[in-house]
């Protein structure tokens, strides 16, 4: 017996897992964009189920500036380095995945695992770079932005006044800021351990919050680096953090060891509400839409099928998006297809599915 609420179901004759998604917007349609496991990237339209390979130029992943080694030995792009630089792994460069527009046109985004660089360098280095590809032509744009010790553990996209801005966060608690378009560096923060972290422009300003080990959530501002206000308590550890605005306040969301949703006034970080409790396990992602005009969140945690919140009315928004006789999915996202909030899933089989929300 199938859902009522999956629009479509497009299968994939390889039947590769799902590792990652990302909603994009190809030549005016809706579409995603995902990995497998080893790294290969694809396009999904999300109205025909058209599958269409997009292979990056992995010779391009090497950094272009030196790269300090654990013991602080800088690692500098000269013609002796060439000849001993291995290969890019297309699983490690593809740790985390998002999407963005340059100049019109699409883009990749990618942030990899912590042995990114050690694939390239050798042993001594570790740590993921950022990197923006062009999405028709695979070609690297910018440079490769390095500066994480360990893995990539969080991306976002924003525009700025400085054109869009490609945050990162990583394993170790590092954020970095720095224009998508070039690869310069705009700000270099200290967040949490284990490198939770969302952000948003809120009043024009493009902010970012992190969390991790730290029992609290800190707000920045991503031009500046500086801290907007003191760290916020959260009383447990943060693994997944959302920004949105609920009754016209700026609002911040978490998950994390007590398995539950919660909401925080932005501005002073006092409790807003009711925590939000279904999930047996830790919330280890939160991902927003909005359902005539509420704010709608999606949360997701391992070996778990996801659940949708109605924040506005705090509660949870129909059954988990569970198929029968299927694992939970490996991925999840969401999109728009005409004007009306979707979510995709990916699954281990390789399939995509579209689930609505407003037919609950």
């Amino acid at each position: 017996m199938s859902d009522h609420r999956v629009l479509r179901s497009f299968l994939d004759p390889e039947g590769d897992a799902v590792h990652a998604l990302a909603p994009l917007v190809l030549d005016g349609s809706p579409a995603v964009i995902g990995k497998h496991g080893d790294g290969a990237l694809w396009t999904c339209d999300l109205t025909t189920g058209e599958r269409v390979a997009r292979p990056i130029d992995l010779d391009s992943a090497p950094p272009e500036d030196p790269v300090p080694d654990a013991e602080g030995t800088v690692w500098e792009d000269d013609e002796d380095c060439d000849d001993e630089m291995g290969e890019a792994d297309a699983y490690e460069v593809v740790s985390r995945l998002a999407a963005a527009t340059l100049d019109g046109r699409p883009a990749i985004v990618t942030g990899g695992g912590r042995f990114d660089l050690t694939s390239l360098l050798g042993e001594d280095y570790m740590g993921g770079a950022v990197r923006c590809w062009d999405l028709a032509t695979g070609e690297k744009v910018g440079r490769t932005m390095t500066g994480h010790g360990l893995g990539v553990t969080a991306l976002a996209v924003l525009p700025s006044e400085r054109g869009p801005l490609v945050l990162s966060s990583s394993e170790e608690g590092v954020l970095l800021v720095s224009v998508l378009a070039s690869g310069e560096r705009v700000a270099e923060i200290r967040g949490s351990y284990n490198g939770a972290m969302t952000a948003a422009v809120l009043d024009g300003r493009p902010l970012a919050v992190t969390g991790g080990q730290d029992l609290h959530v800190e707000v920045w501002d991503a031009l500046t680096g500086e801290a907007v206000g003191g760290p916020r308590q959260t009383g447990d550890h943060v693994s997944a953090i959302a920004v949105t605005e609920l009754a016209g306040c700026a609002v911040i969301l978490t998950g994390g060891g007590d398995n539950t949703l919660r909401t925080w006034d932005l501005a002073s970080g006092r409790p807003v509400g009711v925590p939000l409790s279904g999930h047996a396990g830790a919330i280890q992602e939160i991902t927003l839409t909005r359902l005539g005009g509420r704010p709608v969140a999606v949360t997701e945690a391992t070996d778990e099928p996801p659940r949708i919140w109605d924040l506005a009315r705090a509660e949870q928004i129909g059954g988990t998006l569970a198929v029968p006789d299927e694992h939970a999915p490996t991925a999840v996202t969401v999109a728009e297809i005409n004007h009306e909030p979707v979510i995709v899933t990916g699954h281990d089989d390789g399939t995509i599915r579209v689930w609505s929300i407003s037919t609950v």
